[in-house]
């Protein structure tokens, strides 16, 4: 019969006091891995090594509070915690998965005014209004209530207690490092970016948490890895009693890491906010530069499709599947001359692009829809005099000033800012249509 494995006998690489002093004063750590790897074991030993100045929120924290009673917070409480976290971690046969902290004592352990940002807080998170009310309001000894949004928060969402428990237990100024257990339950993938955003920015953590330092959270979600220091994401593995935290060093290894906890799914990542497939190189290179300076916080895919814009979308269609069954149909836009293959348009929405994202401009020629205050000063004429310009094979012709389109187009590239004028065309053909995809 086989011995069972005993938690004296892990083995961390590296060893827990020295990760965790590798990591003291870091603003997040993500854990990552997959199930039965020792995510929580790691949470549960970093508990242990920081003693009674961290507090670990373990997953079993779904509460039901309706009323709330007043109480004075019991000085001793803390202490009580941390005997009861040790004496449940000594035993093999037992896992601390409880939260010693319920709503109710997270709530009336706050004074007034930190209990008026956390529901502040929670609001902005969560796109509501917290109150607190009493039952009978002609009477100042009435139980109280959280109102959400005209209702008993009990009755309302069980993804605010969650947040709202998590955020208070951070709120408590006596202990200067969180552990957080699989902080994504109960939380919806807008909740968990905006907590996360929230948790690795230094202004707003100084103003709701000056007292915490570091916080560790061992999840299954993507959400939560930390984006603005890639080296603050680990990844745990097992081997029998080893268990392994390889840091992140790269962006291809967080990739990776990222890539792994959707399932690896491509359907689910990498995706750029919207894919524009043009006729030719020169297409592209200028709507590229057009979506950089109108929707720089955006990745917008720009591809020349090299004159075949159905074999572009056929590897679309390989890659992703039915284009008209899928999510990013409304995101996928084709941007041709006015003189193409007879019958070009209607294949491409046979092919399951959307017949008004198919965009056709006027004339023939990507030199029509540039910027004409830039065509003005390559050209050294009015915008009246635009309406004669020549393209004779590679060759565009102004005012007895020649250029080929290639010299053109760099000129363009280098003169066009977020504060130059685009033409009508390219405003409502191509850009109105994009800002409403990806908004």
């Amino acid at each position: 019969m086989k011995t069972p494995l005993l938690k004296q006998d892990i083995v961390f690489n590296p060893p827990i006091p020295q990760f965790n002093a590798a990591r003291a004063g870091k603003p997040l750590t993500s854990i990552a891995g997959a199930n039965n790897t020792g995510k929580s074991l790691v949470l549960k030993y970093l508990k242990q090594q920081l003693g009674r100045t961290a507090y670990l929120i373990g997953p079993n924290r779904f509460y039901h509070v309706y009323h709330f009673s007043s109480s004075l917070r019991d000085p001793n409480e803390v202490d009580q915690f941390e005997n009861q976290f040790n004496q449940t971690f000594a035993q093999d046969e037992h896992n601390h998965e409880q939260n010693f902290f319920d709503l109710n004592r997270i709530i009336i352990g706050l004074n007034n005014k930190r209990r008026a940002e956390l529901f502040s807080l929670c609001g902005s998170l969560l796109g509501c209004a917290l109150t607190m009310k009493r039952v009978d309001e002609d009477n100042d000894l009435s139980v109280s209530y959280i109102d959400m949004d005209g209702q008993n928060m009990a009755v309302g969402s069980t993804g605010t207690r969650l947040l709202m428990t998590i955020l208070g237990i951070c709120m408590d100024d006596r202990f200067s490092t969180i552990l957080i257990d699989e902080p994504e339950l109960g939380l919806s993938p807008k909740v968990q970016k905006s907590l996360v955003s929230f948790l690795t920015d230094p202004v707003e953590r100084a103003k709701y948490f000056p007292h915490l330092a570091s916080v560790f959270v061992a999840t299954h979600s993507h959400l939560f890895l930390n984006r603005t220091d890639i080296e603050s994401n680990f990844i745990v593995s097992k081997d029998t009693g080893n268990v392994t935290l390889s840091q992140v060093r790269t962006i291809g290894e967080f990739h990776r890491l990222q890539f792994n906890l959707l399932g690896n799914s491509l359907e689910s990542m990498f995706l750029p906010s919207a894919i524009v497939v043009t006729e030719g190189k020169t297409d592209a290179e200028y709507v590229d530069r057009i979506m950089g300076v109108r929707f720089p916080e955006k990745r917008i895919s720009v591809n020349s499709s090299e004159g075949d814009p159905k074999r572009r979308i056929q590897g679309l269609k390989d890659a992703f599947g039915d284009l008209s069954r899928s999510p990013l149909r409304s995101r996928i836009f084709v941007v041709l001359d006015s003189i193409h293959q007879p019958g070009l348009a209607r294949e491409l929405t046979e092919m399951g692009v959307l017949a008004e994202n198919v965009i056709i401009w006027d004339r023939n020629g990507i030199e029509f829809v540039y910027p004409e205050i830039l065509l003005c000063t390559i050209f050294g004429c009015t915008k009246e005099r635009l309406v004669e310009i020549q393209i004779n094979a590679d060759i565009v012709s102004l005012n007895g000033v020649e250029r080929k389109k290639n010299e053109l187009k760099t000129e363009i590239l280098a003169r066009l800012t977020e504060s130059t004028e685009l033409p009508t065309e390219v405003e409502i053909k191509l850009l109105d249509p994009i800002r409403k995809a990806i908004d």
